[in-house]
């Protein structure tokens, strides 16, 4: 039998027992709108719609502007606004300076380096669409250019000179970053990039606390993330005894600003993934870290297996999984298409990306796609009619924005889930 089967169907009964009790307990709210004239209750025929839910369901947009086939770019871009409120803007340094001097963010910059569009040109698409920015990643010891010095000492000046330079161009426009990236890779990674060729930094101890701090003077209006892998994160989960967990813990007690903890989930037909299957377990994970008192955030999604069919199974419960545990703010699908993943592509990024990992293929909805469609753009939206006679609409829907249209006009309220639950507009 499937690994992923195997676990899903040891925690099934608590999932059952769970997902959808929770999320309408805590994705929910109760809404009154009051519509007065003159200041006098009217009587109208009313309309309402969940125009952005208060949850981030997300993606990376690395494959904006790179597909050479212009209907499959389309393609790809229809799929991708479908599905998805928050992208993931590609912010890694080898990408953003290839070479000393040489940046590549802005808009005019050459869109030389696969799978890395310029940041200006991906939140032009964000700002074009309505759609939240998430910057990634600010810092990590992977993925940077040769021409980096490894001494500390030396680096330490160059990362806030970056800080300084994206905090110019993009600090009021990027609302969220992922600050320092994957730390519990430095280990394993600096004796397999010492043979395989790439490059990479050893940082010293604290270096967490320095970048934090380097983020915090220059995007101080911004959250600031602590992203980690996959394994470290949430298949080598321990509670209180886990490394990440007392990492976190450590970091908060010395003041550091980690405004939310991001768990990666690239995950494959293997039983070392059990905590991701197996709803029970996946509960206990996330249930524990929220103990730390921070918003949660899956921040990397990608399920490997040729099954579509049980890929479709494990993304809809990993989705109503964390959906419904309150302390979570949103998740994020990583690659879009399968298409996107072309190994003989001249670039400068390493080989990043698990095969069969999308929700397409060639353009093509796979099953996991239908089925987060299903979830987000029917089953989690909400939308309604009502003819009003006491001045008074009440209902019940998800948290988010909606669009009130009272007599061919039409307004926007924010009944978010730290917002009021009771509205008044005057027409």
């Amino acid at each position: 039998m499937s690994a992923i089967r195997e676990h899903m169907e040891k925690g099934q009964a608590y999932f059952l027992e769970r997902a959808d009790r929770d999320i309408e307990r805590y994705r929910k709210g109760d809404f009154t709108v009051t519509l007065k004239k003159n200041g006098k209750p009217v009587s109208a025929g009313v309309r309402y719609a969940l125009t952005r839910i208060d949850y981030d369901f997300g993606c990376n947009l690395f494959m904006l502007d790179q597909y050479d086939d212009a209907d499959m770019q389309s393609r790809y871009l229809e799929l991708w606004k479908n599905l998805f409120n928050t992208a993931v803007v590609p912010l890694y340094w080898e990408g953003t300076e290839p070479e000393r001097g040489v940046l590549r963010y802005d808009r005019n910059a050459p869109n030389d380096v696969y799978r890395r569009p310029p940041a200006a040109r991906v939140l032009d698409f964000c700002r074009e669409n309505g759609i939240r920015p998430k910057g990634h990643p600010l810092f990590w010891h992977e993925f940077i250019p040769r021409w980096l010095p490894a001494d500390w000492g030396q680096l330490l000046p160059l990362i806030e000179k970056r800080f300084r330079e994206i905090s110019a161009r993009f600090g009021d426009e990027i609302p969220v970053f992922d600050c320092v990236n994957e730390p519990s890779r430095i280990f394993d990674m600096g004796y397999e990039h010492a043979t395989d060729g790439y490059k990479m930094v050893a940082p010293p101890n604290g270096y967490i606390e320095q970048v934090f701090a380097l983020a915090e003077k220059y995007f101080p209006k911004s959250e600031l993330i602590l992203n980690e892998a996959t394994g470290f994160a949430v298949c080598e989960y321990k509670g209180i005894y886990g490394g990440y967990y007392q990492l976190i813990e450590r970091l908060l007690k010395e003041g550091c600003r980690i405004d939310r903890i991001g768990l990666q989930c690239h995950v494959s037909d293997d039983p070392v993934f059990k905590n991701y299957y197996d709803a029970r377990r996946l509960y206990g994970v996330l249930d524990g870290y929220a103990a730390l008192g921070k918003p949660l955030v899956v921040s990397e999604i990608g399920l490997s297996t040729e099954d579509e069919e049980l890929q479709a199974e494990a993304a809809r419960q990993i989705y109503k999984v964390c959906f419904s545990v309150p302390a979570t703010s949103g998740v994020f699908w990583w690659n879009l298409d399968d298409t996107g993943i072309i190994r003989d592509k001249t670039r400068l990024a390493m080989a990043e990306n698990l095969p069969y990992g999308g929700l397409a293929r060639n353009g093509a909805k796979k099953a996991a796609y239908r089925a987060l469609d299903e979830l987000i753009n029917r089953e989690w939206t909400t939308a309604g009619a009502a003819s009003v006679t006491d001045g008074k609409l009440s209902f019940r829907g998800f948290y988010g924005t909606y669009a009130i249209t009272v007599d061919g006009r039409t307004f926007a309220v924010d009944f978010g889930k730290s917002q009021n639950r009771n509205a008044v507009l005057e027409l």
